[in-house]
Parts: C-alpha cells; sequence; structure tokens
C-alpha cells in the first residue's frame, strides 16, 4: 500500500480498497491488514474513517520535521556534519531573503534581535530568540523545503546554541553578526547578507569547535 503511494497509484484523497479486498489482493487475513492500515494511520499517510474507509492524506510538514529531527537526535550526529548543511542552505536563504523581504518580515527580525540583544542574562530567551531570528528569514524566502530542513536542523541544535551562547565573546559575536545580516537583509543587498551569514556560521562553528574537546581532538 504505501509503495501505491510513493509512486502515485493512490493519490491525495483517494480511498484505500476495503479490507476485504486488500486481504484476498495481498493473500493476508483481514487483521493483518487492519495493522497495516493502522500502521499507515500513526504516520500519518492516511485517516481512518469510521464506516467510510480509509483516505489517503498529504503528510504534514511537522511529521517530516519530526522524522528528521529524531533522526539527528537518535544518531547523534557530530556538529560539523549539520554544520556544513547549514552553510549550504542558510546562506543561500539570506541573500534569498534580502530580495524577497516585506517591511512586516523585516520587522519580525527586528523584534528577534531586540529579544536576543537585551537577554544575555537569560540563556533560554537568548537561544529562543536566536531560532526564531533563522527560523524568520528561512519563512521570508517563501521556500517551505528550506523551512522543514532549518526547523528540523535548529531544533536539534539547542545544546550548541545554549553552549556557545554561555560565553561572552560568543554571545557578542551572536549580536553583532545578527545584526549584520538583519542590516544586509534590510537593505535589499542579496550579496551583504549571504557573505554575513557565512560569517556568522563559520563563528559558530569555531566557538563550538574551540570549546569542546571532542571536536577538538576531529581537528
Amino acid at each position: 500500500m504505501l509503495r501505491r503511494i510513493r509512486d502515485g497509484s493512490l493519490k491525495t484523497g483517494d480511498r484505500l480498497p476495503n479490507e476485504r479486498d486488500l486481504a484476498a489482493e495481498f493473500g493476508v487475513s483481514r487483521p493483518v491488514v487492519r495493522e497495516a492500515i493502522s500502521h499507515l494511520a500513526g504516520r500519518g499517510v492516511v485517516s481512518p474513517r469510521l464506516g467510510s474507509g480509509s483516505t489517503i492524506t498529504a503528510v504534514a510538514p511537522e511529521r517530516a520535521q519530526e522524522a528528521l529531527f529524531l533522526y539527528l537526535r537518535d544518531n547523534r550526529l557530530d556538529y560539523r556534519s549539520v554544520h556544513e548543511v547549514r552553510e549550504l542552505i542558510e546562506v543561500h536563504a539570506a541573500g534569498v531573503a534580502a530580495v524577497r523581504a516585506t517591511e512586516v518580515d523585516i520587522a519580525a527580525l527586528q523584534q528577534s534581535m531586540r529579544t536576543l540583544r537585551e537577554s544575555s542574562a537569560d540563556l533560554p530567551a537568548a537561544a529562543d530568540a536566536d531560532v526564531a531570528f533563522h527560523t524568520g528569514i528561512t519563512r521570508v524566502t517563501g521556500n517551505p523545503v528550506f523551512e522543514l530542513i532549518l526547523s528540523s536542523l535548529h531544533t536539534s541544535l539547542v545544546s550548541v546554541r545554549q553552549h556557545n551562547l554561555t560565553l561572552a565573546s560568543a554571545y557578542q559575536e551572536a549580536v553583532r553578526s545578527h545584526q549584520a545580516i538583519l542590516d544586509a537583509i534590510a537593505d535589499g543587498d542579496e550579496t551583504a547578507a549571504r557573505v554575513s551569514m557565512s560569517a556568522h556560521l563559520n563563528a559558530v562553528f569555531r566557538y563550538w569547535q574551540e570549546t569542546n574537546p571532542a571536536a577538538a581532538a576531529q581537528r
């Protein structure tokens, strides 16, 4: 059934055949079919409806984000791997944001920037503001794939953010570099936005590498 959904034989909104027909087709019992449908429902692929069968549903972005987040968490990937993906996507996203940002978008980024600047004594608030700033940039691009991937990455970066922001020099650098990114986006300067984001991400990686014994051993 999942193969049919993947190859497009069954599309969003289509109704699955009834349990009797599926059992006959696959040569299994109806309880087995029922269990398979329950499994697909748990993955958000189908929506069972009492008395009317099951319907193919569109997978919500939140489910995809959760799956990627759990993968990153469970596999305990080194931040180096995450940094390489962030650099590839976020530098480009910053440039796109500089071209597409509206006054409303810029105002939202400014609010995140104010919270970050004023939260030196409140680590959770500073980390949340950091996430909100980067998430806001990806949202400005209008590309849901950017937002899906980066939301998952940023959720997995809580420990890295909190670690770095406890360092006075790293916190000051975060404020300075975020402001540089914001200024470039507000000015509509695509090149400056890319350069500023690249410099910021490299600074984050450098602080993590210099203060993380395991990372230092891998240099």
